[in-house]
């Protein structure tokens, strides 16, 4: 039994008719009347009955036709997914993302699509925190990923541009009347503040200490929206990148006047893994396109 035979049985039951599957098969029906008659033997079974011109299931045909019919189709789905697989211009692309880059991602996006006309390629995108960007990284769950630097010897990256940090607070807030603000006048204030599995969390941390501070926080959490929700309410104020989407809160950013670190934003993969044609067209579009972190942000 080969597949060849499996689909001339599948062709035939559909058609009921030798001549009609053959020129539907581009093969001599003589060569069809072959293949059915060993797969008959080698079953052990009769597939087809003749009715005048036409062919009929027998009860067997009709068992086996079932499941060859999920089977083949099956397989179908299988190649075409192997066929986009390995084509750059229709293949799909797993990204992972900071909640902070969301729009920067959709930026790069729209520049790829632009400038290379690939505009078949499947993105799935995965926004999270960073340590399930490392984690999706090495089990091979995300192809690339907008993020920090990672501490791993497996994971390659290249420097996309860097983010400020910025002071977000409530528009009932005092400070809101300010254009910028002295970090070190806020020794009194409340901080909503990032869970401490979040890169940003530790950049920030580094801020305090860079000023000498030392902050009073009241809210961690793992997701910008909840940040800004907190902030937007009132109930403390947040360092965040400068990236993050104000849009439609409650809240008013201030620039920063001391001097602080900024925080790198690279693009990784993992080191050696094979990567499909879209992915490696995508990412060197990327690392070709220079700081494209901070081409955003001028835009």
């Amino acid at each position: 039994m080969n597949l060849q035979q499996l689909y001339y049985f599948k062709t035939i039951a559909q058609l009921e008719h030798y001549t009609k599957a053959a020129e539907q098969l581009n093969v001599s029906q003589s060569r069809l009347s072959h293949a059915i008659g060993d797969l008959d033997k080698e079953l052990q079974v009769t597939l087809f009955v003749h009715q005048g011109r036409n062919v009929k299931l027998t009860r067997c045909g009709a068992f086996l036709l079932e499941y060859v019919s999920q089977s083949l189709d099956i397989l179908d789905r299988g190649l075409e997914k192997l066929s986009d697989f390995v084509n750059p211009d229709t293949g799909s692309i797993g990204l992972s993302y900071l909640g902070s880059l969301a729009n920067f991602v959709t930026f790069c996006i729209s520049r790829f699509f632009e400038k290379t006309g690939k505009v078949q390629v499947h993105f799935q995108f995965n926004q999270t925190v960073t340590q399930t960007i490392e984690d999706s990284l090495m089990e091979g769950h995300t192809d690339l990923a907008f993020t920090t630097p990672f501490d791993n010897k497996n994971i390659e990256s290249v420097k996309i541009g860097s983010h400020k940090t910025i002071l977000i607070v409530s528009r009932d807030h005092p400070l809101a009347a300010q254009d910028s603000v002295d970090l070190t006048t806020l020794a009194n204030e409340t901080f909503v503040t990032y869970s401490p599995q979040c890169m940003i969390r530790n950049h920030i941390d580094e801020i305090f200490q860079t000023v000498g501070i030392q902050p009073k926080i009241s809210f961690e959490a793992l997701y910008d929206s909840i940040v800004l929700g907190v902030v937007s309410a009132n109930l403390g104020v947040a360092l965040v990148a400068e990236a993050v989407d104000l849009t439609g809160c409650h809240v008013k950013a201030l620039q920063i006047e001391n001097e602080i670190p900024e925080r790198e934003i690279h693009m990784a993969w993992v080191k050696d893994r094979y990567m499909t044609p879209a992915v490696k067209c995508f990412r060197d579009f990327i690392m070709e396109s220079g700081m494209l972190l901070d081409q955003y942000k001028k835009k």
